[in-house]
């Protein structure tokens, strides 16, 4: 008996817009939220499972879907037969009104799949109601309505936050030096004014005040094992929890402070257990079904749990609030498709607010939502970046945020009253708390990524590091005649791009340090580096724009004829630029002619990520799994099973016969894999990459492979005391 017979897949998140004027199918509004369809006729409500294959079809208007990919990204691992998928689509014909001799919606196409010949429009309405006003520089708040601009979006291109090199256009704001008001403690001086707390040879984690502020909770990160442990905060006299087996992590303390609640691993299990000091006690507050995040937070009175879920690992993760007495599940958001995981609820003093984080990589932004109904979300700032925790100051704000917003990982004060933003210090910070009488406690990591060059041929077996340092490198390419690399590395303090010799020494690339610069790729003759900058201070969104670099002559131009919402560029062998240019939360793609001209867009769709070796292009879509490479020449392209989707989306490279990419084992391992383009036949080795952002790269012959990886981190725990006001 098929299961999907009688039982709905979970349902998709809706599209950009949730509203019926965000998209639009022929004569039908799509309200993905609700599983409706706004017709000519009134409404129709679809069943969850239906609404996914619309929303499939509708990923790729025009073209046609098979009946296995269909199956396969709807009904994700899951047997299903053919019937199932036709009564599917013919239920989806019957609420379209569509016929299936003459269609207006659903084309089938006899022995291979279906295709949505409608027109598909996307009409983002801006966002008002739920963003709160954000003050330009050196002006007034503003008390209206307030819009993100362009800087709403930023494609990540996976620098390491882990190392604080901010590398992707995470400086979309506005105002970045809100002045603190006299009401508030000197922040900046408190944070440097930190000593140490915990300073073992393991590591400390997810460091939480008890109440009362006379203890903290914390992790003791060993190679083979975790300790819970509650230190007082004077006496400093500790007391190691025995949690059980697995590995423990994120301890919060019930009000009481006789209790903590934290989340525990177990193989391939998880829950979150209330564990009483006094004992050893424990109890299960939530398993493992609905996947939970590691990194949750108890409510100020001890009767509610929010947590990060992601219950599809297609779609990104919610937050969810349980009723811890009666179990009871609320969802609280729902991050629409491209806008990446809702993470690291924290909240607020007094329970009626949760502070998070919601998208992915490298543009992730702090938003609010109410704990009580109906839920409102709201974007607390345009600032994006890699972020790594925050902590309620008051009930109505400031949040202490952990974030790179200013090139590096540090602390960042954030008023959420006009949005602003200003660095407070202590580099390297991560999961700060504050205790009720202003104390503050927060991680110290360092982190390192080098980049290893080892034999494509048997990766792992022999390997050395290039260019070696105490810093993070990554995103490395090989020059054509591969005697060089280019890469990015923070080694000189701040972020740059460097280019190494093999078996010589690596030299800073000099571009004008008031830009980053990122995706740094070389031209077919290897005379000249494209790349793409990005503003490091503005008051309004920063742009990106192409940048090429000479290397003979060490100057450089701006590429102005593609654009100012570049995210990628390539040069090709006709002279012709490839640019990935940002479209939402996607890029579109389009080429910019050698002699002139308009720039004109591929006849393909959005696209999450792209490569390009010679005439060979492979791209990826936002929300599914697989590629497709095209000739770039005819683009003639050919669908590729392969495990590549928003999990490892810079986790890639491609190669001349084959594309290397972050995968794992059966046994769920990390591992380096490699996908032959001409067999189809996938390769699994042990030397996986270990960096954030782009991290393997390989040489113009196949032969040489570079992987990045990091080296195991330096994370203490840091303790600020209160700094009385002057």
């Amino acid at each position: 008996m098929n299961s999907d017979t009688d039982h709905d897949a979970p349902a998709a998140p809706p599209p950009r817009s949730a509203t019926p004027a965000g998209m639009k199918i022929g004569d039908f509004a799509i309200d993905a939220s609700s599983h409706e369809i706004h017709g000519p006729a009134g409404v129709v409500r679809l069943r969850p499972l239906i609404m996914n294959v619309l929303l499939r079809l509708a990923q790729t208007p025009g073209a046609t879907v098979s009946r296995e990919q269909l199956i396969a990204d709807v009904w994700s691992r899951k047997i299903v037969n053919d019937e199932v998928l036709s009564r599917a689509i013919g239920e989806l014909r019957t609420a379209l009104g569509d016929d299936s001799k003459d269609p207006r919606y659903i084309e089938t196409l006899p022995k291979v799949g279906y295709r949505l010949v409608a027109r598909v429009e996307y009409e983002v309405a801006p966002v008002t109601q739920n963003v709160l006003p954000v003050a330009e520089k050196n002006s007034p708040a503003v008390v209206g309505n307030a819009t993100p601009g362009r800087g709403a979006f930023r494609v990540a291109i996976g620098a390491s936050a882990l190392a604080g090199v901010c590398l992707i256009a995470v400086l979309a704001y506005r105002g970045m030096a809100a002045p603190k008001t006299a009401a508030e403690p000197d922040w900046a001086k408190q944070v440097n004014a930190a000593t140490p707390f915990a300073s073992d040879p393991a590591a400390e984690l997810s460091p939480r005040f008890s109440a009362d502020g006379k203890y903290v909770a914390y992790v003791m990160r060993h190679d083979d094992r975790s300790d819970l442990v509650i230190q007082e905060v004077s006496g400093g006299s500790r007391k190691v929890v025995n949690a059980g087996p697995g590995y423990a992590t994120s301890p919060v303390f019930f009000p009481d402070g006789k209790r903590i609640a934290y989340w525990r691993q177990l193989g391939d299990d998880c829950e979150i257990i209330e564990h009483t000091l006094a004992g050893d006690a424990k109890k299960q507050l939530l398993d493992c079904k609905l996947n939970p995040a590691s990194r949750f937070d108890l409510s100020p009175d001890g009767t509610r749990l929010v947590f990060a879920s992601r219950e599809n690992k297609e779609y990104p993760s919610a937050l969810m609030l349980q009723d811890i007495a009666t179990a009871k599940l609320t969802r609280l958001t729902q991050p629409q498709p491209g806008e990446g995981s809702d993470i690291l609820p924290r909240f607020s003093p007094d329970g009626t607010r949760i502070a998070f984080f919601r998208g992915s990589e490298s543009h992730q932004r702090v938003w609010l939502v109410d704990a009580a109904p109906p839920h409102a979300a709201k974007a607390a700032t345009t600032v994006e970046g890699l972020s790594y925790g925050l902590a309620w100051a008051a009930p109505q704000g400031p949040l202490l945020v952990a974030a790179d917003w200013h090139g590096f990982r540090a602390l960042n004060h954030l008023d959420l009253t006009s949005g602003q933003s200003r660095l407070l210090g202590a580099r390297g910070a991560r999961f700060p708390d504050i205790a009720a009488d202003g104390t503050l406690i927060f991680e110290s990591a360092t982190y390192r990524a080098d980049l290893w060059l080892t034999d494509a041929r048997e990766p792992g077996k022999q390997q050395q590091i290039l260019w070696p340092s105490t810093r993070y490198s990554n995103q490395p390419e090989f020059s054509p005649d591969g005697k060089t690399v280019v890469f990015s590395s923070n080694r000189e303090s701040s972020d740059g791009l460097f280019v190494g010799t093999l078996g010589g020494d690596a030299k800073r690339l000099p571009l004008p340090a008031s830009f980053r610069y990122i995706r740094p790729h070389w031209s077919p003759d290897g005379r000249a580096i494209l790349t793409v900058r990005i503003a490091t201070a503005e008051s309004k969104p920063s742009q990106q724009q192409a940048v090429r670099f000479d290397v003979a002559s060490g100057q450089h131009e701006i590429l102005s004829r593609a654009g100012n919402a570049v995210n990628a560029v390539h040069a090709l062998a006709n002279g012709d630029l490839l640019v990935g240019e940002i479209a939402d939360y996607a890029m579109r793609l389009f080429t910019v002619p050698a002699g002139g001209g308009e720039k004109k867009r591929l006849a393909l769709p959005l696209v999450s990520e792209y490569a390009v070796n010679g005439n060979t292009l492979v791209y990826t879509l936002p929300q599914l799994t697989g590629a497709t490479r095209c000739e770039l020449d005819t683009l003639r392209c050919t669908p590729l099973k392969i495990d590549l989707d928003d999990n490892n989306r810079f986790d890639w490279t491609l190669a001349r016969d084959a594309i290397w990419y972050l995968g794992r084992t059966e046994q769920g391992q990390r591992a380096l894999m490699r996908f032959d383009l001409s067999t189809g036949q996938t390769a699994s080795h042990g030397f996986a990459p270990s960096g954030a952002g782009t991290s393997l790269a390989t040489g113009p012959d196949g032969t040489q492979l570079i992987v990045v990886r990091e080296a195991p981190p330096v994370i203490d725990l840091m303790l600020a005391a209160k700094v009385p006001s002057p």
